[in-house]
């Protein structure tokens, strides 16, 4: 049976591939639900889809392995369950993102809009949103709560606190205004109640995926600050008619400690198809209903099941928890084990599976500018001392590959520059010698006494600008039942090899929450963490079809510090490169897969991080699930916006 399933596997992967390349191809889209709601390929498992209900109903209990922080909001941090209910509670954008991977204007939310080319090279999106939106208090949402969004997360405060303040990055005054230095958003204009208007700044274009860029959704103020923080604009652009900068006698932010207290609330106001009823931070288990008020998606869709809840399972039982209703979807499994017992239980009834290319990879990440990991040879070497192939093959079980860059098999760019990239980059076999070659012309000769290093002295040490000893020990943090960690110590911590070249890893385990706290620095969390501590982290990234990493390795100290290059890898043709790759006119493919070649032909050479595998994600769920077509486009949750259940 699994041989059947493997053989059907490769056409499933094609056809997979075919679709997202042809639906990234276009620039426009209509409206269509027809046009969105192509299904992936379906497992032998599958039973005659249902028609339907009329209104909500039933649950559906969907299991993750990566715990939620119960902080949804995604400027500060980015964990993917968090990210997961951001998504289910919040919508309404003026750009919506079809199946197809096609970025469209949403009509349910835009009555009209019109573009405008200025004389200064400039191009403004006036935007004139409808007047029947509400948040699920009733509260009306106005082109006050788009601007506010605007504003809010493109604030001074926001990056002083440590969150990530790059809403408007490409917009007319942004820069000016996210660093404080004015208090007006020149390139944001409130022009009547439900209309408003954004302008693209004139450096930033052409840009590649210009629709998505103008896109903005709702954000109800007064909960993130407070009823008396108002929005105005005199012609120039909008304000907040309160100093939302502002500082206390002692140097703390005023408005800090309200938007801290309200990132902390699990009960954000909901403006999307669900509403969360509760979380138990000790189980890691949210519950969400549906939002009454919520008139649709870009097609109109409203959600078809009541109650979804959203829970933390273990990687080692979750499928015994998929057989015994614990839970009802198990989506994105990437690993071998856990497809195989997936498989397994499909074959024996009841239950059903899909699968997709994924867009991402997984990765070490390094910590590029402190201790060993910031010399890119000793990146290099450890890539040299990790047989990836085989790595990739234990890991997804043959259902996955080895990827030199960051992109996954799921997008077009990467399948239709494949083979170029393929001899242009470095695939980093397995080799001692060059690894202790990479090691020693980095000036790591030396050994615990000063001496020249020797075959059997231990870890390596290099002499560093102080005079100082420094040792080949690299700090990694991992997290806690991760089958990835696991692996990596067998293939790469252990490995005999890796003391023949005179490294050391030490491996300390920790929650996801605390990784990602410790990887990106977080001090917004506890003083402790903006201390760099570990030189490597394993975990694995995602990307929406809006592919753009010209935030991703920024130099300027700003933006680092509001949480940007949280590799801290400082280049500045790596940076040019990966803002070059998006500076190409929506309709020049062509030039954009060029410029994505010289970055990533770039970024394989400094190896920021190291890309383990890219999976065929494989989605596993009780038959009572109906109509599931994830696919690499969307996210879980609007796939379930567009299921239902029979039961």
């Amino acid at each position: 049976m699994k041989r059947k399933l493997s053989l059907l596997l490769a056409l499933v992967l094609a056809l997979a591939l075919f679709m997202t390349a042809c639906g990234s191809s276009k620039d426009t889209a209509t409206n269509d639900p027809e046009e969105t709601e192509q299904p992936t390929e379906t497992g032998e498992g599958d039973e005659e889809t249902l028609e339907p209900p009329a209104e909500p109903m039933g649950q559906l209990i969907i299991g993750n392995t990566t715990e939620m922080s119960g902080e949804w909001l995604p400027y500060f941090q980015n964990i993917a369950s968090d990210y997961d209910i951001w998504n289910f509670i919040n919508g309404y954008s003026t750009v919506a993102i079809t199946f197809d991977g096609e970025y469209v204007v949403d009509t349910t939310v835009v009555k009209d809009y019109k573009v405008t080319e200025n004389e200064d090279g400039s191009k403004t999106y006036t935007w004139t949103i409808a007047d029947n939106l509400v948040y699920d208090d009733g509260t009306p949402i106005t082109a006050k709560d788009y601007v506010a969004s605007a504003l809010l997360w493109s604030s001074q405060l926001l990056g002083e606190m440590g969150g990530s303040n790059s809403y408007g990055l490409y917009w007319k005054g942004w820069s000016e205004f996210s660093k404080g230095q004015t208090n007006v958003f020149a390139g944001v204009n409130l022009i009547d109640d439900y209309t408003f208007a954004i302008t693209i700044d004139a450096s930033n274009l052409p840009y590649f995926y210009e629709l998505p860029m103008v896109s903005v959704g709702p954000t109800k103020l007064s909960y993130w600050l407070d009823e008396t923080v108002d929005i105005a604009d005199d012609g120039e652009g909008c304000y907040f008619t309160v100093d939302i900068n502002a500082k206390n006698p002692d140097g703390s932010l005023v408005y800090a400690e309200k938007i801290s207290a309200a990132k902390s609330n699990p009960f954000y106001p909901a403006s999307g198809p669900y509403v969360v009823k509760s979380f138990d931070a000790t189980t890691k288990t949210a519950v969400l209903e549906v939002n009454d008020k919520y008139v649709g998606d870009y097609t109109g869709q409203k959600p078809k099941i009541k109650t979804i809840i959203y829970k933390l399972v273990n990687q080692s039982t979750q499928f015994d928890e998929l057989a015994t209703g614990s839970v009802d979807l198990l989506p994105e499994n990437g690993s071998g084990d856990a497809i195989n017992a997936g498989l397994d239980l499909v074959e024996q009834g009841g239950f059903s599976y899909s699968t997709h290319p994924r867009s991402g990879y997984g990765k070490i990440h390094f910590a590029c500018d402190f201790g060993p990991t910031a010399d890119v040879e000793v990146r290099q070497a450890i890539a040299h001392l990790l047989d990836r192939n085989e790595f990739a093959k234990s890991f997804t079980g043959g259902f996955g590959s080895v990827v030199n860059g960051p992109y996954g098999e799921a997008m077009w760019f990467y399948q239709e520059t494949k083979a170029e990239l393929n001899q242009k980059v470095n695939q980093y076999p397995y080799d001692l010698n060059k690894a202790i070659e990479l090691l020693e012309s980095a000036g790591w000769t030396l050994n615990a006494n000063g001496e020249p290093y020797k075959e059997g002295d231990g870890v390596r040490y290099k002499r560093t600008e102080d005079g100082k000893l420094m040792p080949l020990i690299i700090e990694w943090a991992s997290t806690e039942n991760n089958q990835v960690s696991d692996l990596l110590v067998v293939k790469l911590q252990q490995n005999p090899d890796l003391a023949k070249a005179g490294i050391q890893i030490n491996q300390t385990t920790m929650t996801f929450p605390e990784l990602i706290n410790w990887m990106y620095r977080d001090k917004s969390q506890g003083a402790e963490y903006a201390v760099p501590t570990y030189h490597m982290f394993n975990l694995a990234t995602n990307y929406s079809p809006w592919y753009d990493l010209s935030t991703e390795y920024v130099t300027d100290p700003d933006m680092v510090a509001a949480g940007y290059n949280t590799n801290y890898i400082f280049d500045e043709e790596l940076e040019r490169l990966s803002k070059e790759m998006v500076l190409v006119d929506p309709n020049d493919r062509e030039g954009f897969k060029r410029k994505f070649v010289d970055f990533i032909v770039r970024w394989n050479y400094l190896l920021p991080d190291l890309p383990l595998y890219s999976n065929i994600y494989h989605d596993f769920y009780n038959d009572k699930l109906q109509n599931w077509k994830m696919n690499s486009n969307v996210d879980v949750t609007q796939a379930v916006l567009y299921a239902w259940v029979t039961e």
